[in-house]
């Protein structure tokens, strides 16, 4: 049962079924006298949870999966031509009408969907062109400059994961709402932001066990998105879903994940001296961040050389609670530091971010991913950390050799 408002309830209901037993899920009034609130039920059984989106066949078939050959005609009938740019833009001028009206910024997108492998021409859409214009004064007039951004939907993201990455692509993960005010003050600072959690797994992942990524729209999100008119307005805890899911994918392909942080910098380039351009790219592209200030506190106390240190000291009373109770010790419980100054040129040599490597730690120890990447590896056993820091090691020492 997830409660929901009216519009997105509707929204929902219409692509997502039971994600426990794949059955609809049906719009119910759930609110109380003078409340008006909506809940996401299961047509079967009122006690399951989770919702995942009804896979189509236009999505299964970009998703790797085989369907009828007729169906698949009509599919690739309708997919942009990659060989034809002026077809290309004729379609896509037709389809976005206010978007696709300056050749040149029109060719671009184009290209950037073919390096990308997404396609904006079917249903649902994998890309949209948005287009954003500055106007500046010059002394024979004023000059416009425009320029067009794309935005990867949610439907975008999970097919480049799958075939970008069909060696762990095991599906789209289910998606529901959280209401945890202490949690979503912990993630986003505002505990009144609407949460939602999706909950997937790849392939490789040991049985039983799930990736858990969160997405929230905060209430001065919503503030800005009502005076700017713009869709969220009207449904923001379903930005928050689709928020879910796109950092679910960013977090379980690495490989997906870089690539779209290099194409980023380069549409972030294009659009300067268009701030709201800038501006959009920053909201969609940037990987959600923790509150102003928890990097720094997680970073604090990181010294030492290049190397990864352990010191052992003598056992705390927390690390003989914890032996007592029988639940496997943390690393840091036990003595054992990593030095965040080797991590994070580790970092940077194998070019991978904080959330990548948090992505990496939960999926092969499985603790929990919420908090800093500190917090993260200070819940690894010393046997993890230990076999982590050679990982680690390996890695960069392959990179370094590929480089060469």
């Amino acid at each position: 049962m997830h409660e929901v408002g009216y519009e997105e309830g509707l929204k929902l209901a219409e692509i997502c079924v039971c994600g426990e037993c794949g059955s609809p899920v049906i719009l119910c009034w759930g609110g109380n006298w003078g409340i008006a609130s909506y809940v996401l039920r299961c047509a079967k059984d009122i006690e399951h949870k989770g919702l995942v989106e009804e896979e189509t066949y236009t999505q299964a078939h970009r998703r790797g999966k085989e369907v009828h050959p007729a169906i698949r005609g009509a599919i690739e009938r309708k997919l942009m031509p990659k060989d034809e740019l002026g077809r290309a833009m004729n379609l896509l001028a037709l389809k976005y009408p206010k978007a696709i009206v300056d050749p040149a910024t029109a060719s671009l997108f184009i290209i950037d969907c073919a390096r990308l492998d997404l396609d904006p021409l079917i249903s649902p859409a994998e890309a949209v062109p948005i287009p954003f214009k500055s106007r500046k004064k010059k002394d024979h007039g004023e000059e416009v400059k425009v320029t067009i951004q794309m935005i990867i939907t949610e439907d975008g993201w999970l097919s480049m994961a799958a075939r970008g990455c069909p060696e762990r692509w095991a599906g789209a993960p289910s998606v529901e709402p959280v209401t945890d005010p202490k949690l979503a003050e912990s993630l986003c600072g505002d505990k009144d932001a609407w949460l939602w959690k999706a909950t997937g797994r790849t392939k490789g992942m040991p049985e039983g066990q799930s990736s858990i990524a969160y997405g929230y729209f905060t209430t001065r999100e919503f503030q800005l998105a009502q005076e700017r008119h713009t869709p969220a307005a009207t449904q923001p805890g379903n930005q928050a879903r689709v928020r879910a899911i796109k950092r679910w994918v960013r977090e379980n392909f690495p490989d997906c994940r870089q690539k779209m942080m290099d194409i980023t910098s380069e549409w972030y380039q294009r659009a300067e001296g268009i701030k709201a351009a800038q501006e959009c790219i920053d909201a969609e592209y940037t990987f959600i961040r923790l509150p102003e200030g928890e990097e720094e506190k997680g970073a604090a106390g990181a010294r030492g050389g290049k190397k990864a240190t352990a010191a052992v000291s003598s056992p705390t009373k927390q690390e003989a609670k914890t032996k007592k109770s029988g639940a496997p010790p943390a690393a840091e419980e036990e003595g054992f530091h990593i030095d965040l100054n080797w991590l994070k040129d580790s970092l940077t040599e194998l070019k991978w971010t904080d959330e990548t490597m948090k992505s990496f730690v939960v999926s092969r120890y499985g603790v929990d991913g919420r908090g800093t990447l500190t917090e993260v590896l200070g819940r690894l056993t010393r046997e993890q950390a230990e076999e982590f820091v050679k990982e680690i090691q390996e890695r960069t020492t392959k990179s370094q050799i590929e480089l060469f």
